[in-house]
């Protein structure tokens, strides 16, 4: 049956979703119905739990309030109205599903997180929801507040978690954080309602609300996992570097027992490879804030340059500064302007007035080590600008984290992009209407794989654009589909020769690739297009031939010799096929063996792969010698 392309929005279809599991009743309430009246009634709740009664608005929590949203400006174009509104639009509609009821003449803070509310997973949406909502109180000057001993702590989200103001220490640009995130702006929505958005968001990072944006959860530097490496034996294994920690590095020292504010550089600095910055040798080193690296991080899905191991390192270099006797912040106020080379080979510009900068971005605080080194923590990442992060992304797409889509295969965001991709190439018209038809998502679940995939001029010249939407979705049209998808992501560098990799529908694919030649096969057939990345899901590769084509080729026989025959049997005709029963397959003559048997049986969805993770590259099967 036709897959067919429906246009939902994300958030309409997480909502659907969570209609359908919200209730655990033995007689559960249609989603529609539950959508159309969200009463209190038809809804189970899970085991709340306790509010601190000491919260001066525990009341007010525990009453399940939403704020009036009167003077709500949904058409402005500035983007922090844009982000209030997205928050209340996706987030509030899965509160009124538990019964929370919208309140007039009630003071409320909304906590607007720098991420899309509908990436978060559906069992975790409501508490997602509750963490960044303050009712009965308005922070029109949370300064009060922070400064405030009787105030301070006093109030508590829709979780209970207290809310916590502080100022920044030293900071010149008197930066504000709420729960340890920089506050960005706030916004009056009316009389009773604030909106104050966030660097980041509030929760439990030890328990990520959402797989996809683990960059932005426990693991939000974005860093690619290692990949294996095939064929690699222990002596030749890479080892990790490791930072000199027998006398305690000074710098190393000091960024453990900062709590916050460089966290970022201190996570990147101990897995580079700048061991030797540790040792006695007299540096300045700049360091940016969280913030700063913040800034280059994707809110929703695209390119982190810090992705790529290589770039971040060279910019580390050119933050610490080799000088006989380090700069303090005290000589850089008394000069006009001060050049000195970084390790990295560039140049920074210090200016000591109106206030103190390093190639005008300004010193937010200084810190002298241990052992006389300096210290001075920037506001921006040196050297990092627009056109530089496009030309990386340019090299290294597939690094690109994607945006997360609901269809045409939830469960399967490799397939579902590679779909997508595919389809707006008028060179793929008979694999799109494959993949449409056959129903391959369970098999192809998750991301990290490799899709070898034909061209339509494949398809043609063997007849196979003929071919009917049911042979394409039968048993074995989806085995041949499978034969085209290796499970793990293969480069071009790891496409050698004589190497082959088993398919996720049970066959082996060999690759031929002769020294000093462009042309690389798989099987009988030429790749014409390498390295197609789909985000940091997987590759692709074009074929100019379809891979395992015996497995339909008596189809093409049936439907073009002996279409009078409707009984189903293998009449004659004139094809070659005629002496053959019909659930006899052809095994192709390169895979003859009493080893293979022209078995290939499907194999079962027995993993479930994150989307967002860049897993290890697929690893060849045993080399053997095929037949000729």
């Amino acid at each position: 049956m036709s897959r067919k392309m429906l246009q939902v929005p994300v958030a309409t279809f997480l909502l659907l979703l969570l209609l359908q599991s919200a209730s655990a009743s033995p007689a559960p309430v249609p989603a529609a119905a539950a959508a159309a009246s969200p009463d209190a009634s038809t809804i189970s709740f899970p085991l709340e739990r306790q509010i601190d009664a000491s919260l001066k608005n525990a009341k007010q929590i525990e009453s399940r309030v939403l704020p009036e949203l009167d003077g709500l400006q949904r058409n402005q174009e500035d983007e922090k109205w844009q982000q209030v509104v997205r928050f209340i639009d996706d987030g509030f509609p899965v509160l009124e599903l538990y019964a929370y009821k919208f309140k007039r003449d009630i003071p409320y803070t909304l906590i607007v997180p720098k991420i899309d509310v509908r990436t978060i997973e559906k069992p975790r949406l409501k508490e997602f929801m509750l963490e960044h909502l303050v009712p009965g109180k308005l922070f029109d000057s949370y300064s009060g507040v922070a400064n405030s001993k009787e105030e301070e702590e006093s109030y508590g989200n829709g979780n209970g978690h207290k809310i916590v103001f502080r100022k920044l220490e030293k900071s010149h640009n008197n930066v504000w954080l709420l729960n340890g995130q920089q506050i960005l702006y706030k916004l009056r929505i009316n009389e009773n309602l604030m909106a104050i958005g966030i660097d980041g968001y509030l929760g439990d990072r030890k328990s990520p609300y959402s797989k996809r944006n683990i960059q932005e959860t426990n693991n939000r530097y974005n860093d690619p996992q290692p990949l294996e490496q095939p064929n690699i034996t222990n002596a030749h294994a890479k080892v990790e570097p490791i930072i000199k920690e027998s006398k305690a590095s000074p710098l190393m020292s000091f960024l453990a027992n900062m709590k916050t504010g460089t966290k970022v550089f201190q996570h990147f600095l101990s897995k580079s490879n700048l061991t030797r910055i540790m040792d006695d040798n007299a540096y300045t080193v700049l360091i940016p804030s969280d913030n700063a690296f913040q800034r280059w991080h994707p809110i929703d899905w695209g390119f982190y340059p810090f992705s790529v191991p290589e770039f971040t390192e060279t910019v580390l270099l050119n933050h610490f500064l080799p000088m006989q006797r380090p700069l303090r912040l005290s000589d850089v106020r008394n000069m006009d302007e001060v050049v000195v080379h970084t390790m990295g080979g560039d140049d920074v510009v210090f200016h000591g007035q109106p206030t103190p900068t390093v190639n005008n971005v300004s010193i937010m605080s200084d810190f002298t080590l241990s052992n006389g080194n300096q210290v001075f923590i920037i506001s921006e990442v040196l050297f990092v600008t627009e056109a530089v992060v496009s030309k990386l992304h340019q090299m290294h797409k597939d690094k690109e984290t994607p945006p997360l889509l609901a269809f045409p295969w939830f469960g399967a965001q490799f397939l579902s992009h590679s779909f997508l991709a595919l389809e707006r190439d008028p060179r793929f018209t008979q694999i799109t209407r494959y993949l449409n038809n056959a129903e391959i998502a369970p098999h192809i679940s998750g991301a990290n794989y490799t899709f070898f995939v034909p061209e339509d001029r494949a398809f043609e010249k063997l007849g196979f654009d003929r071919l009917s939407d049911e042979v394409m979705a039968s048993q074995r049209g989806i085995k041949m589909l499978l034969n085209h998808f290796v499970r793990g992501r293969l480069y071009n560098r790891d496409l050698r020769d004589n190497e082959v990799y088993e398919t996720i529908g049970g066959g082996h694919i060999k690759i031929t690739r002769n020294p000093g030649s462009n042309y690389t096969s798989v099987n009988n057939a030429q790749i014409t297009e390498s390295e197609v990345f789909v985000y940091n899901l997987g590759t692709m590769y074009y074929l100019d031939d379809i891979l395992y084509s015996h497995i339909l080729r008596d189809f093409i026989s049936k439907s073009t010799k002996t279409r009078s025959n409707r009984n189903g049997g293998d009449s004659g005709g004139g094809s070659r096929s005629t002496s053959r029963p019909s659930d006899v397959e052809i095994v192709p003559n390169e895979f003859e063996s009493e080893h293979n048997g022209g078995d290939y049986a499907i194999h079962g969805d027995d993993e479930d792969f994150e989307d967002e993770i860049i897993t290890p590259k697929a690893l060849p099967v045993q080399i053997y010698e095929l037949p000729k």
